[in-house]
């Protein structure tokens, strides 16, 4: 009931609202046999699956206009007193495209016709907009739709996937897709023409999908698109969905995946779990059904109703289930000597600085994985901090923290003597159940009057079981339900004159809870306020060495994480002279309602420094001291969450108006204008009680310094502007050189939408971040549990959720009170939307009726993309020329460099700042073991505070030529090809936001923006994809054996989708002079640089790159390095690198997508009516060899990695680590498989009736 209340109030308010059509337009000229123009011609076009007629007249021009027809067949017919009557037939009208069909009359009686059956043009003649458009019928019968992909549990099939057969678009997977260079996952979706793209993080497309068999066909729309459609950024995907017909018809069908069809995974030995298999490679058990039906046509309910030509029905049912049996998977645990605090075996070899060997203040070598005692921490003479190391890297049984032991009891033993790979996880299974049923109603009430309903629903389960026993795995069940509906009108006035209507609701609700347990089973001190989950402990540092390499629990659970948006439209379209006037507008409203425990449960993260030696610190050692699983093995925190449960809603809205005329100048020349304005706000908590930073705000718990945690609650104010100028004209030209050419050219300004929240919604419960005092040191123990839980042996008072008290730094101990980092900081420019301007001019060329050419100029700039790394505010860091300027402090001198990482207390900074001898001068609390640049930042009790919504600095750039080749289907066989030749520059912008993305937008300096300009992570500067399908035709036979011959040959299928591109682009390695450490702007301490954190090495001239060509495939990975690392230079102390960070020619294998198809129609029925196929379908089908990008390098959402300065390291006689070390097993997650980034051929067999 509430539903149909919210759609009822929705369709009132639906007279002001936007509209973003999913209809087509049928447009032309009427004129007489001398060729003039005829008025008051009535023109009738019919749905010939339907029946439903739209009528319109001549203007005084001759010119009419049919618009808002939904996609599908039709037949034209033109009615003149004293004329033939005129029929065109097998026309076909595409979602917003724009189809011309002129009529040239014949004197005559009005009982004769003249009729054109011959297919209309594929040329483009009425419209400069730049669309693709692919119906559900190519994308199934083509090897595109690959389900077998991937060693996890696989999904639903994605319709997404189909737009790498469009030019300048590219998908990999759903948190990669891109379109015209624009950052990734920044489209659009629409259904039934508004909007449902996923509002809790843009990537999670496939949670919210419809079902491909329920879509008839899409438009992409990329460039130049008219008024009526914006709020987009990379893509304006329009969906319509599947109508009944007067014609029952339906089908059913299955996609299956099996392992026999696929080629075993690479690098691995069947062996090692199956000794009769030992040399072959393994093969997981994988059993995938995506299976179906679908049924349509009449409402008829016998005598009493006959819904023939006026009310039809389609339902769909689509299912996947995978139940997967997982053999291969392999982890690494900590060995029986690391349990018992032996770490001798983690020691590598001597650490160097700038090529030469460490030695620190007492004149001691440093060796990687040392383990320091940190009970014997003391300042050497030369004021440096020191410890000394554990004998033979053996800590004493007894020192292990209670917790720790208890928590490693959990973990379950290494089943050989290796450190990394040493835990085949025994086999398990996990699977995944995703139905999407989906019903679509339309009714004509009138000739003039349609009415359509659509309704779907998706909802999927899985377990993501990963294979290690409770409580110590991750496995986190993910339960997530979406509903969608729709509701549109369309009414014809008059003939020259049509209103549509719209109204829509989208109700997305998921879970993700791990098992339950009693956190005071583990025996700590104070339990977190979810005491009944398991901690989340993230294990960091040298995973070569082994240990525990592994992340337990989840960082964000949450009992419900809903995306309820309803949205309507309206427009009306107004058919005058040669004018086609359209005016509308939309409206959107979208809340996040969310009951979480994101770090509610308490978030451990794990180091090496706490057990390093503090003298390393800012040293730009080439790797580190200190081993992570030793710090756990003391108890000893790196860092702590800790949040409160919360209950609360976000919630933004959005609004467009437009006015656009499509103006038939002449004949042969088509002129679209229009302006659009959209209004967008920003997310925000309806009680105002998500956070933000004030920088100017005096914090009470620092000595009134400015800087703190700010609510809108209480600071009575807002935390942003929206922006109100967001107006974007467009232009459009479609001129008709030829008959059989036509130039087509378009500009303009859209805008995208507010800044993706990313997940914001499960994490905005104003957690609170315990970080270490200094370096080294520990927050809290495992022992103690929660430091800020009821009962702990602090007294510090409990957290609560919502607590607008002042807390931020959280003291750790009486009177210290550590810098830390707020959760968020909020731009105040924000609301701004990205703004693009793009364009294109090219022309098409029909060579034939079924073939057409056409070349484009695309290209597009792109400004106030969202880019945290950008902020300069949010950085909280120094620039080199104010630390001259205010401090007296030269970054390029080695001895004041050296000082900023120095701790406070050392009389070297007190001699320097005799200020900081009192600590709290700095800020009441402020720990004496914190560094001088910490106490020199802007705000000195704040790191860096992550800007998930902002500022939109973000910058792009597009250039590309794109060609296209459409063959038509004729003699059985269809073609279509397409290549695009781009380049693609971004500064501060990869994605639409900076967390957990792919390919981030590296930052070398901030305070110097324009050198951070550059090449796109996700660069393929050329890329070729063709698809085709050919059918054997049916032989002439008038014998037996040429009848039996020509049954046997008839009706073979086969088909491909073939697509090659340059390779992945490499990131250059980061360097180790520690210049962003030293301006307090690492990684390690600053949030905001997720894709950023250090500079660059130097290119050595004449030194090559590689020491293998990638694409040579005349090297062994497992045994030989495939970079070389004389090809860099770190940069000098003090300064930036002077190099981008990526290169054109720096790039990795190129790695071709080649699939195949074979299979057979069986006739069931005259005419093919009632058919069977049955196809095999293969992916990589030549079982090409991928290899994943060397290590250190690629597509990565943090910076660090190893460089050319870190050692190559063995594991089990194979390559594991280090600089261009290519990773030929996964030693990081259980569950993953040997192999995994090499894909290797997957095959599916599809099998479908229709009738």
């Amino acid at each position: 009931m509430r539903t149909l209340t919210t759609l009822a109030c929705l369709f009132l308010f639906c007279v002001a609202a936007i509209a973003q059509s999913d209809r087509g337009t049928i447009t032309g000229t009427v004129g007489d046999p001398a060729g003039a123009v005829v008025s008051g011609a009535k023109v009738e076009a019919r749905n010939t699956d339907t029946g439903s007629l739209y009528n319109a007249v001549t203007t005084d021009t001759g010119n009419y206009t049919l618009s808002q027809l939904p996609a599908g067949n039709y037949e034209l017919s033109v009615t003149v007193p004293g004329f033939k009557r005129f029929v065109r037939q097998n026309i076909t009208v595409q979602v917003a495209g724009t189809l011309r069909v002129d009529a040239g009359l014949e004197v005559g009686a009005a009982t004769e016709s003249v009729t054109v059956v011959e297919a209309a043009t594929l040329l483009k003649t009425e419209s400069g907009e730049l669309s693709h458009n692919m119906t559900t019928d190519r994308v199934d019968n083509l090897p595109v739709i690959n389900l077998g992909y991937g060693s996890g549990v696989g999904n639903v099939r994605n319709p997404l996937q189909a737009i790498n057969l469009i030019p300048g678009s590219a998908f990999a997977n759903d948190n990669t897709l891109r379109v015209n260079g624009l950052p990734a996952n920044t489209q659009s979706i629409r259904i039934e023409g508004q909007d449902a793209t996923n509002g809790q993080h843009r990537e999670f497309n496939q949670v919210n999908q419809a079902s491909l068999d329920a879509i008839q066909e899409v438009t992409v729309q990329v460039s130049n698109y008219a008024a009526e459609f914006g709020q987009a950024g990379g893509g304006y995907f329009n969906y319509t969905m599947k109508s009944g017909t007067n014609q029952f018809h339906g089908s059913a069908y299955d996609y299956y995946v099996n392992e026999f069809l696929n080629a075993g995974k690479p690098f691995t030995d069947a062996g090692v779990t199956n000794s009769a298999k030992a040399g072959q490679h393994q093969r997981d058990a994988q059993r995938r059904h995506n299976y179906g039906f679908s049924f349509g046509g009449p409402v008829t309910l016998g005598k009493l109703y006959n819904g023939h030509d006026r009310t039809f029905f389609f339902f769909n049912f689509e299912q996947f289930r995978e139940s997967q049996t997982i053999t291969s998977g392999l982890t690494t645990v900590p060995t029986q000597a690391y349990r018992q605090g032996d770490f001798s075996s983690a020691l590598i070899g001597p650490l160097t600085i700038a090529g030469q060997p460490a030695i620190d203040s007492l004149g001691r070598p440093q060796f990687q994985n040392q383990i320091f005692d940190p009970t014997t921490t003391r300042t050497a003479p030369d004021g440096s901090s020191v410890r000394d190391p554990f004998p033979n890297n053996m800590i004493p049984i007894d020192r292990m923290d209670p917790v720790a032991r208890k928590i490693q009891s959990f973990i379950p033993l290494a089943l050989n003597s290796q450190l990394v790979n040493n835990y085949p996880v025994p086999a398990y299974q996990n699977y995944r159940h995703t139905t999407i049923p989906s019903l679509k109603l339309d009714h004509n009430i009138s000739s003039t009057m349609k009415l359509a309903w659509y309704y779907s629903e998706n909802r999927s389960y899985t377990p993501n079981a990963d294979g290690l026993p409770q409580p110590i795995t991750a496995a986190t069940p993910n339960d997530s339900t979406t509903r969608t509906t729709r509701l549109n009108y369309d009414q014809s006035i008059t003939p020259t004159m049509l209103l549509h209507l719209g109204a829509g609701l989208m109700y997305l609700n998921q879970s993700q809870l791990s098992a339950p347990i009693d956190q005071s089973t583990l025996g700590w001190g104070s339990n977190f306020s979810a005491s009944q989950l398991f901690p989340q402990i993230v294990f960091g540092g040298d995973n070569a060495r082994g240990g525990f390499t592994y992340t337990t629990s989840v960082f964000a659970p949450y009992e419900y994480f809903k995306d309820i948006k309803t949205t309507s439209n309206a427009s009306l379209t107004w058919v005058r002279g040669n004018h086609t006037i359209k005016f509308g507008g939309e409206g959107l409203f979208e809340g996040f309602p969310t009951h979480t425990y994101s770090r509610a449960h308490g978030v451990f993260t794990l180091s090496a420094n706490q057990t390093a030696n503090t003298w390393q610190d800012g040293k730009g050692t080439n790797a580190s001291t200190g081993f992570a699983y030793a710090s756990f093995f003391l108890g000893l925190n790196g860092a702590l969450n800790d949040g409160g449960q919360a209950v609360m809603r976000l919630g933004n809205h959005a609004f467009a108006g437009y006015i656009q005329d499509t103006w038939k100048v002449t004949r042969r020349f088509t002129l679209d204008f229009g302006l659009r304005y959209d209004y967008v706000t920003l997310l925000r908590e309806e009680y105002g009680r998500m956070s933000s930073v004030g920088y100017s705000t005096p914090n009470p718990v620092a000595g009134n310094r400015p800087g703190m945690v700010i609510y809108e609650a209480t600071c009575h104010c807002t935390f942003n502007h929206n922006y109100p100028w967001a107006l974007g004209p467009r232009l459009g030209i479609a001129y008709q050189i030829t008959p059989k050419t036509v130039l087509r050219m378009g500009a303009g300004l859209a805008y995208g939408t507010a800044p993706n929240q990313a997940n914001l919604g499960r994490s905005s419960n104003d957690f609170l971040t315990l970080s270490a005092p200094g370096f080294g040191e520990a927050p809290s123990l495992f022992r103690d549990g929660n430091p800020l839980g009821p009962g702990n042996r602090f007294g510090n008072p409990v957290l609560v959720w919502p607590d607008f008290t002042p807390r931020y730094p959280i003291e750790v101990a009486p009177g210290v009170r550590p810098p830390s980092s707020p959760f968020i900081s909020i731009d105040r420019n924000s609301g701004r939307p990205p703004r693009i301007f793009q364009w294109s001019i090219g022309v098409q060329r029909e060579l034939s009726q079924n073939l057409v050419v056409e070349a484009a100029y695309v290209g597009n700039r792109g400004v106030w993309w969202t880019a945290p790394v950008l902020s300069l505010e949010q950085y909280n860091s120094i620039d080199q020329n104010t630390l001259m300027k205010n401090w007296g402090l030269d970054i390029t001198n080695p001895v004041d460099r050296n000082l900023l990482l120095t701790r406070i207390d050392s009389p070297a900074v007190i001699a320097r700042f005799p200020w900081l001898a009192n600590p709290n001068n700095v800020y009441p609390g402020f720990p004496k073991t914190q560094p001088l640049n910490q106490a020199l930042r802007p705000i000195p009790q704040f790191l860096g505070a992550p800007g998930f919504l902002g500022p939109p600095l973000g910058t792009t750039w597009y250039d590309s030529l794109q060609t296209k080749v459409t063959k038509r289907l004729s003699r059985g066989l269809t073609v279509d090809s397409a290549f695009t030749w781009q380049k693609e520059l971004n500064l501060g912008v990869g994605a639409d936001t900076s967390y957990l993305t792919p390919a981030p937008n590296l930052i070398n300096d901030v305070y110097n923006r324009q050198i951070n300009k550059q090449i796109s992570g996700f660069s393929h500067p050329f890329v070729f994809v063709t698809s085709f399908r050919y059918t054997t035709p049916r032989l002439a036979a008038d014998t037996g054996v040429r009848k039996a011959l020509s049954w046997a040959t008839r009706d073979w299928n086969i088909a491909g989708v073939l697509r090659y591109q340059s390779g992945e682009v490499l990131r250059i390695p980061a360097s180790n002079n520690q210049l962003l450490a030293q301006l307090a702007r690492g990684p390690s301490n600053n949030p905001a640089i997720w894709g950023g954190g250090t500079t660059y090495w130097n290119r050595v001239p004449g030194q090559p790159l590689f020491l293998f060509d990638p694409n040579c495939h005349c090297f062994d990975p497992t045994q030989q390095v495939v970079l070389n690392k004389n090809a860099w230079v770190d940069a000098p102390a003090g300064t930036f690198s002077s190099s981008a960070p990526y290169y054109s020619n720096y790039r990795w294998q190129r790695q071709p997508g080649e699939s195949l198809s074979l299979g057979r129609t069986f006739g069931l029925s005259k005419e093919n009516r009632v058919k069977l196929d049955i196809r095999a379908e293969f992916f990589n089908v030549f079982n090409r060899l991928f290899l994943s990008s060397p290590s250190g390098v690629g597509q990565t959402t943090q910076p660090a990695g190893p460089n050319p300065a870190a050692p190559v390291v063995k594991s089990g006689g194979v390559l594991s680590s280090g600089f261009g070390v290519v990773n030929t097993f996964n030693i990081t997650l259980p569950g993953q498989i040997p192999g995994n980034g090499s894909q290797p051929r997957t095959g599916q067999i599809v099998a479908r009736f229709s009738f």
